[in-house]
């Protein structure tokens, strides 16, 4: 396994991600920049010991988690926001939960017509700046703003259609049936 190679895939595939989850975590986009280049740091050096090329999602997602600990320990976030284990209890998802989740998404993303597909791509997955996108598309920002709320909307439709997916009380997408290889929705061909 080259490691360097496969870093580079993973940045490509997931370093967007992990920049928008680091962003919703920390107050500053400085720590959020710097967790992201400790965690594929992280990441390149320990690559060798991943023994499982399958589970490579839930393997990074462990290492984002832990980072972030090791933040706000470092920062000194107060201990009732920790559990036992010292990980953020906020919105820290289960395995299965995320590895469906990005499964769905990333099926949803690939059935968008493509004047919705690249724009939320390039804004929500890769993390660049929307003006920047709507010059280099040559659009108007509005209307680039226009394409990713389109887009969003339309990938909103497709996990309220989903049988492994419901809304709560607060209107929070959330998953109690892992079994997403029965799905119709998230398992269908893309148009």
């Amino acid at each position: 396994m080259k490691t360097k190679e496969n870093t580079a895939d993973i940045w490509n595939e997931f370093s967007g991600q992990i920049r928008g989850y680091l962003l919703g975590k920390v107050k500053q986009e400085n720590d959020a920049e710097d967790l992201l280049q400790e965690i594929f740091i992280k990441i390149h050096s320990s690559l060798g010991q991943l023994q499982d090329e399958k589970k490579l999602a839930p393997w990074i997602y462990q290492i984002v988690r832990n980072s972030l600990t090791d933040y706000y320990r470092k920062n000194r976030i107060p201990e009732q926001e920790l559990d036992e284990n010292g990980e953020y209890l906020k919105d820290l998802h289960e395995e299965n939960e995320i590895k469906g989740l990005v499964k769905c998404l990333n099926v949803f993303i690939s059935r968008l017509p493509e004047k919705y597909k690249e724009p939320l791509v390039l804004s929500d997955i890769k993390g660049h700046k929307q003006k920047d996108i709507a010059r280099q598309m040559n659009l108007s920002y509005s209307g680039l703003k226009s394409r990713v709320q389109r887009g969003r909307e339309m990938i909103k439709e497709m996990f309220m259609n989903c049988c492994c997916y419901q809304h709560n009380a607060d209107g929070k997408l959330i998953s109690d049936n892992f079994d997403h290889e029965s799905c119709e929705i998230c398992n269908s061909p893309a148009n």
